[in-house]
C-alpha cells in the first residue's frame, strides 16, 4: 500500500523535500516530517475504493481504531495545533497491509499582537470578545502613533524600544493564541520565566506600577526554544523629572549649598559659642590678674613703709625724704597703669629701674638692666611682671652683701619668646621652691597669664650655673 502526501499553507503547496529529514525507501513515506504552524496534511491511498481501516495515533500514545472503518477516496486535510506530534495508521484488512504516516506540527515565530497603557484596559476587554473566535487584527487597537514620546512604530503600529515616561508605567502584552507549554517572562521584573495562563485565547500579560529602569519583555514558544522563534520585546521606563540628571544634578547643587549654609551657620554659632566663652574667660582672667595685683601693690608698699621707718628711726630723715619722693613717683606711675593688663616692655622697665632706686636707698647694691638688639621695646609684658622677683633680688639675694650686691636684668629674644632673665650674686637658694609671698604671687601672676597665652608662659626659679647666686627666668611669647 502506497499513500501521497501534500502539504499547503495559505493556498501554496509546499516542498516535502525541506520539511522532511528523508523518504523510507520501502514505502516512500517522510521521515520526521514537520509541517509549519497553520498548514494542513492531505493524505491519499492507491487503495481507493478497498475497505481500510485507519487508526488515530496522538502524541504516541496507543493506536486507537475508529468504531467503523474510514472509507478514503478523494484524500483528506487536517490541521493540527504547534508542538503537536500525531501518527496515523492505516489498514488495508483486503491486501493485509499496514502504513503508518506521523508528523510534528512546527512553530512560527512569536510576536507581539497589541500592546496597551493600563487605562486602556477595559477597550481590550471589549476587543478580546470580539477576536476570541478570529485571528487578531493585523495593526495595533492602540494610537500609539499620538504620543509624542514615541519615536518609532513597527509594522503593527507599535512602538519600537520604547521609552515609557514614568506616568506610563503600566502595560498589558497581547500575545495571539500562544499554546500549552509556553513560557513568559519580563526580564528585570520576574526572576524566571512563568508558566503560560491557559484560560484566555489571546494570551494577557499586565504589568502594573512597573519601577524606573531596563525591561524585556520575552515569550518562548515552548521551553528552551531558540531565539529564531522567540519573542523578545524591550522597552524602559523613565526616571520621574526629579531623579533625572538635570534635576538630580539642582538637587545635588542646593543639597550642597543647604548643606554648606548649615555648616556656616554652625560654625558662626560654634565661633560666637567661643567668642563669648574667650571673652568671659579673659574676663575672668582679668579680674584674677587685678586680684594678684591688689595684693602686690599693698604687699610692695608695706616693705616700703616699712623701711621708711626704719630709715626714720636711725635718724636718717633726710633719706627718708628721698624715700618718700621716690615712692611717690613710684606710686604715681604704679596708680596710672592701675586699670591696664599690660603695657609696653620700655614701661616695665622704667618700673623696675624706679623699684629698684627706691631699694638702693636701703641698700648698697648694684644693678644693671640689659635689652638686646632683637628685642622690640614696643613688645606688650604683663603690669608689675618683674617688682615681685626683683623684690625678691634684694631681700634674699643682695640686701646682706652690702656694696658688693649685684642685680642683673638681661632681656633677650629666643625664637618666638621673649626670655627676661633675673640674676643676683646672692647666696642662693637653700630649698628648690619659693618661700617668700612676693615670689608665691609672681608665680600666681604667671600661671593665671597662661589663661591668655594659651599654656605658653613660664617662670622657673633655680641657683646659678656658677652657685653665685639665684637666676629667674621669665618666658613669655611676642605678640
Amino acid at each position: 500500500m502506497k499513500i501521497g502526501i501534500k502539504v499547503t499553507l495559505n493556498d501554496e503547496v509546499l516542498d516535502i523535500d525541506s520539511l522532511s529529514d528523508s523518504f523510507d525507501p520501502r514505502t516512500g513515506v517522510p521521515v520526521k516530517l514537520v509541517i509549519p504552524e497553520g498548514s494542513s496534511l492531505g493524505i491519499v491511498s492507491d487503495s481507493l475504493g478497498d475497505d481500510l481501516d485507519i487508526a488515530l495515533l496522538i502524541n504516541n500514545e496507543s493506536a486507537t481504531d475508529f468504531n467503523q472503518p474510514i472509507i478514503i477516496k478523494n484524500g483528506f486535510a487536517m490541521g493540527s495545533s504547534p508542538g503537536s506530534e500525531n501518527s496515523y495508521v492505516f489498514i488495508d484488512k483486503k491486501r493485509q497491509d499496514t502504513l503508518e504516516i506521523s508528523w510534528q506540527v512546527d512553530y512560527n515565530q512569536v510576536e507581539l499582537a497589541d500592546l496597551y497603557p493600563a487605562e486602556f484596559f477595559k477597550n481590550y476587554v471589549a476587543l478580546q470578545i470580539k477576536y476570541i473566535f478570529e485571528s487578531y487584527p493585523d495593526s495595533s487597537q492602540y494610537d500609539w502613533k499620538s504620543k509624542e514620546y514615541i519615536s518609532e512604530l513597527n509594522d503593527r503600529g507599535l512602538p519600537v524600544n520604547p521609552k515609557f515616561p514614568y506616568s506610563q508605567n503600566g502595560l498589558y502584552f497581547v500575545v495571539d493564541q500562544l499554546v500549552e507549554g509556553a513560557e513568559v517572562q519580563l526580564v528585570g521584573f520576574h526572576s524566571a520565566p512563568q508558566a503560560l495562563n491557559q484560560d484566555d485565547p489571546f494570551a494577557l500579560f499586565l504589568y502594573d506600577d512597573l519601577k524606573p529602569g531596563n525591561y524585556e519583555f520575552v515569550v518562548w514558544p515552548y521551553k528552551n526554544a531558540p531565539d529564531s522563534i522567540t519573542l523578545r520585546y524591550p522597552f524602559s521606563i523613565s526616571n520621574p523629572w526629579w531623579k533625572e540628571s538635570l534635576a538630580l544634578v539642582l538637587f545635588t547643587f542646593l543639597g550642597v549649598v543647604l548643606l554648606g549654609l548649615t555648616l556656616f551657620l554652625f560654625y558662626r554659632s560654634t565661633q560666637r559659642r567661643k567668642t563669648r566663652e574667650l571673652q568671659w574667660a579673659q574676663q575672668l582672667t582679668q579680674a584674677e590678674l587685678k586680684a594678684i595685683r591688689a595684693q602686690l601693690n599693698p604687699h610692695f608698699l608695706f616693705n616700703s613703709l616699712n623701711s621708711i621707718q626704719n630709715l626714720v628711726s636711725q635718724g636718717k630723715n633726710e633719706l627718708a625724704n628721698s624715700y618718700l619722693r621716690k615712692l611717690s613717683k613710684f606710686l604715681r606711675r604704679v596708680l596710672s597703669i592701675s586699670e591696664k593688663q599690660f603695657h609696653e616692655l620700655d614701661q616695665e622697665i622704667e618700673l623696675t629701674e624706679l623699684y629698684l632706686e627706691l631699694e638702693k636707698l636701703r641698700f648698697a647694691f648694684s644693678s644693671k638692666i640689659k635689652v638686646s638688639n632683637d628685642v622690640e621695646l614696643g613688645n606688650l609684658v604683663p603690669v608689675m611682671l618683674l617688682q615681685p622677683y626683683v623684690e625678691n633680688a634684694v631681700k634674699h639675694g643682695v640686701a646682706s652683701k652690702g656694696e658688693e650686691g649685684e642685680i642683673q636684668i638681661l632681656i633677650s629674644r629666643d625664637g618666638e619668646f621673649m626670655k627676661i632673665e633675673i640674676l643676683d650674686n646672692g647666696p642662693g637658694l637653700s630649698e628648690p621652691k619659693e618661700s617668700s609671698a612676693g615670689i608665691h604671687l609672681g608665680n600666681a601672676h604667671i600661671k593665671t597669664l597662661n589663661h591668655i597665652y594659651l599654656k605658653e608662659a613660664s617662670v622657673e626659679i633655680s641657683n646659678r650655673e656658677d652657685q653665685s647666686g639665684v637666676k629667674v627666668s621669665i618666658k613669655l611669647p611676642i605678640e
